[in-house]
This record gives C-alpha cells, structure tokens and sequence, in this order.
C-alpha cells in the first residue's frame, strides 16, 4: 500500500470520523479503523479490507452493536459538510433515493418490498449531497436517512391514504434535518419528480 494513500486515508478517517459520539471512545477508535480501512481499498469486501479475520469480526460486532445508530456514526460527517457550505455563497443539494436489493439474501431479515412488487426484497436509502455549483466538487453528504418502503393497502381508500405516512414524505424529513438556509447564502434544493409532493410546505 502506498505510504501516502494510507496516511491520507488516516487522516481522512480521523477528521471525519474522530468526532463521533458513541458512548465508549473505544467504539469511536473502532470506527475510525474501519473508516480507515474502508478508504484504503473502498472496493473490498468488509473482510478483504480488514485483512485479518479477527478484525473482520470486530467489525462486524460494531456493526451489529444496537447501542450504535447511523445518525450517531454520520453525524459528524453531516456536520462537517455543513460548516463546509459556509465558504461556498451558493450549494447545489443534490437528493434522490436508492434502492438496496437483497432479493437474493434469503437469510437476511427486516427487509422490505423494493419498488412497486411483493417479491423483490431490500430496503431504499435517501441521501442529499452539497455541490459547489462553479466547481462541481462534491462537498459531502449533508444527510441521510435509510427506510423500508410499505406498500400502498389493497383497497385503500384517499380518505385513508392521507391519514397514513407516505414514502414521498422522506423528502420533508431531509430538508428539515439540514435546518435553516445560513444567512447571506443560497442553497438550491435538486430533486427529481418525487421532491414535489409535499403534504405540508408550511414548516419548511
């Protein structure tokens, strides 16, 4: 490994990560190491950039930890790219949602529906990046929120549907979770088709 790739992955590892609050600094080291790693060769598999297998499952009980949440593990990184739009006097921010399909990982539970069938299982993953507009560098993510899609009731009716919490409402929820536009500066929300169906706009 190139001595200079593995120092700026480090590096990187450190100030995105070294933030984080977890409950126990040992769980922040852990994840640092695995930031590092991941940075190192961020096309292996988990246990590939782990290199040992002893690593491989320390890895896997920190993510199997239920004391561990993905906010905790983000948030730094969400805070970071926010100061980061402060040099910027306007940011682009980028949404659209993902979808994960583990069809394939019979084993694999809490899975839900993926796209409109019963079939395809997995689960979608919403995600808004900031972008310097003039030179189209990516800042970083500046939220993120992973969910199960439930499938409209058969037979439901529009009296019903308004009443239950609906999928498009992820968008809402992403543009409240970034907070307020920082003074003397502009933000230009990007969005497909999906990021026009507000139930409400009046909290926004």
């Amino acid at each position: 490994m190139d001595q200079e790739i593995l120092q700026h992955a480090e590096n990187w590892a450190v100030s995105t990560f070294g933030a984080a609050e977890l409950g126990d600094p040992r769980r922040t080291d852990r994840l640092v190491k695995i930031a590092s790693a991941l940075a190192e060769n961020p096309s292996a598999s988990l246990p590939h950039a782990s290199e040992t297998w002893g690593e491989t499952m320390g890895v896997y009980r920190f993510l199997d930890n239920p004391s561990i949440s993905y906010e905790q593990i983000l948030q730094p990184h969400w805070t970071s790219t926010y100061t980061e739009t402060l040099q910027h006097h306007r940011t682009l921010l980028l949404a659209d949602t993902t979808e994960c399909d583990f069809s394939t990982h019979k084993a694999v539970k809490g899975l839900a529906p993926r796209g409109l069938s019963r079939e395809d299982l997995g689960f979608s993953v919403h995600t808004v990046l900031a972008m310097d507009p003039q030179t189209q560098q990516i800042l970083g993510c500046i939220t993120q929120e992973p969910f199960l899609r439930k499938l409209a009731p058969i037979g439901e009716t529009k009296a019903e549907r308004r009443k239950r919490e609906r999928e498009s409402q992820v968008w809402e929820r992403s543009v409240k979770q970034i907070g307020p536009v920082p003074e003397n500066h502009q933000w230009i929300y990007v969005g497909d088709s999906g990021s026009d169906i507000y139930t409400s706009c009046a909290d926004l």
